[in-house]
């Protein structure tokens, strides 16, 4: 084929493509020129998601009527006049890519007043300059992005719908705020005010943003500080305990930026190593003031990579910092001083090894027990032929099930550790895992499909591509564990109907729909693991006499007191062998 040169604007379109994904990408760009122009006050709006109208305006210096014609040709930026500068960067953009990106895919329309002078604009049609006409704020600028790849319909394919596209924009606007606690942020979505941050100081910032979306302690969020040669620390971190099961909430900055830099992550981690139970992660908004010269933004269009010379010292440094200034909490010393206490005593009565679930149930008694599925593969179908087998033990000492009447009564006698509940049956003592008896009990009502209700007011929720597909051809998958689903129309679908166990759970219901394309035994494994670890009473909850009783009730009906884990959770303790424990026989 031979070779020849790209129409100019199919090459804009194409080095578009690499700044500007979607409505986000737009204002992430905007933002960073608003915070390089001085702006103490930033407000964004989207109009249908950003889909139909895209402003955003600040209040700083403005541009210059001269400068106006050069916004959007490309490489045109105030931020870098050399080679050199690349290396001594501190503004958010510095590339001059992303107005020539947006003009190439849109129609853009600048209006600013500079320095508080008559205000002019100009208007670029998706590659198409307008001439430069008076019009505008009376101070800073606003920028009008209007019918974001209009001119491209199989870009606006791969698009979300609408409200989800603004959730990703308000998003953006969020990870620009946290960055820059002394400007004041407003987010809009269809002339609804969704965010309005003031200027605050930095750990406030942090807890103003998430308290939109989680429900945090103020006192369990702590800041550190630290300094180290050519490099700051900052970071506002959670306290061992406040906890999460993903990584989610561990956000890195280096200079004001969020980048995506798995080895700081991980440093984090570290920082905290045993003061957070395995599988568990913090809240940490970790913030790296570097000196430029050691700082390489210039990786990728969207600049959330980063190349640091002084990568290992950082590193080393976070791990110190966290480590020196993160302290214990009170619950976590009760736990070590229950291991160290509970481990001689009960080795000898019941003659066995600590188990791995030792540590596991010692973070239960810590009252900061996640319940997660664990990592043997095999786990559910084993689970499954477990509680499918009927009793057939001898009555050896070890069975703590042996000898069991279905109408024996027993005598309730209170809650130890906010974790056992504590039985009496004739001369036999007994102390069930309240959580892992509740999982099993939920496990059981999960497989037999109970109490399926059809909802008054459907849960409407968006799915991605793949698992629409999916769930077009395999409804009945869910449908079979009384769970119906109706597709409204492209990418969006509605839950009909629901078991009762399912509800106060629908969020991680919906969650775990939209990420699931796995074949029967995969969904119902999953939905199990739904359930059992966000229905089931945790450790540390305090229990009721009236459920506790009923949940023994149930559990000393079970043919085996095994939890679908495959673990035991009722230990047996007789007259005899405690009057041996205090040497009375």
């Amino acid at each position: 084929m031979k070779i020849q040169l790209l129409d100019p604007l199919v090459a804009q379109r194409i080095a578009a493509g690499e700044v500007i994904e979607r409505p986000a990408s737009v204002i992430r760009e905007l933002l960073d020129n608003a915070l390089d122009a001085g702006g103490k006050t930033i407000i964004t709006s989207v109009t249908d998601g950003g889909l139909e109208e895209i402003k955003v305006i600040d209040d700083g210096e403005g541009i210059e009527r001269e400068d106006l014609p050069l916004l959007c040709e490309s490489h045109a930026t105030s931020k870098v006049r050399e080679l050199d500068d690349l290396y001594h960067i501190k503004s958010m953009g510095f590339r001059g890519e992303a107005l020539y990106s947006i003009a190439a895919v849109s129609r853009i329309t600048i209006a600013s007043s500079y320095q508080g002078s008559d205000p002019y604009q100009i208007t670029i049609d998706n590659g198409k300059k307008e001439a430069v006409l008076p019009g505008g704020p009376r101070s800073g600028t606003m920028v009008t992005v209007q019918g974001l790849f209009k001119e491209l319909p199989a870009r606006r394919q791969f698009l979300k719908r609408p409200s989800t596209e603004a959730t990703m924009a308000r998003s953006v606007l969020l990870e620009k705020a946290l960055a820059f606690p002394d400007r004041a942020f407003r987010f809009i979505s269809d002339q609804t005010i969704r965010v309005d941050l003031v200027p605050t100081t930095r750990k406030q910032r942090v807890l103003d943003v998430l308290s939109l979306n989680q429900n945090i302690v103020p006192s369990e969020m702590l800041e550190l500080y630290d300094t180290a040669g050519r490099f700051d620390l900052y970071a506002v971190c959670s306290s061992p305990a406040l906890s999460r099961s993903d990584r989610s909430h561990i956000k890195i900055y280096v200079n004001n930026r969020p980048v995506e830099e798995y080895s700081l992550v991980q440093a984090v981690t570290y920082g905290y190593g045993e003061l957070l139970a395995g599988g568990s992660f913090p809240y940490c908004y970790l913030f790296i003031d570097v000196d430029p010269t050691l700082v390489d933004f210039n990786i990728h269009p969207t600049k959330r990579e980063v190349k640091l010379r002084n990568k290992a010292e950082i590193h080393h440094q976070v791990v110190s910092m966290i480590a020196s200034q993160i302290k214990r909490t009170i619950p976590r010393l009760v736990k070590q001083e229950l291991e160290r206490e509970d481990a001689p005593l009960l080795a000898p009565i019941y003659q066995e090894r600590p188990s791995p679930h030792h540590t596991h149930q010692a973070a239960e008694r810590a009252g900061r027990y996640e319940a997660k599925p664990p990592v043997d593969s095999d786990w559910f179908q084993k689970a499954r032929e477990l509680l499918d087998m009927k009793s057939s033990r001898s009555t050896e000492g070890e069975d703590v099930w042996a000898q069991q009447e279905d109408d024996q009564e027993f005598v309730y006698l209170g809650q130890a550790f906010n974790l056992f509940l504590v039985a009496q049956k004739q001369d036999d003592l007994y102390l069930v895992d309240q959580h892992a008896a509740h999982e099993r009990l939920i496990f059981d009502e999960v497989r037999e499909k109970k109490n399926i209700q059809e909802l008054m007011i459907p849960l409407s929720f968006e799915v991605e591509r793949d698992v629409d597909a999916y769930l077009l051809e395999s409804q009945d998958v869910y449908l079979n564990l009384g769970i119906k689903l109706e597709r409204i129309e492209d990418l969006l679908w509605q839950i009909k109907t629901l078991p009762a166990l399912y509800r106060n759970i629908e969020s991680q219901l919906i969650a775990f729909i939209q990420h699931t394309t796995g074949d029967s035994k995969e969904v119902e494994k999953g939905l199990y693991a739904v359930v059992a670890c966000h229905a089931a009473i945790k450790a540390g909850d305090s229990v009721d006499r009236m459920m506790a009783i009923s949940l023994l009730t149930k559990v000393f009906k079970l043919d085996e007191p095994t939890c679908p884990h495959g673990r035991t959770f009722v230990v047996r303790l007789s007259k005899e062998e405690l009057m041996k424990a205090v040497q009375r026989t």
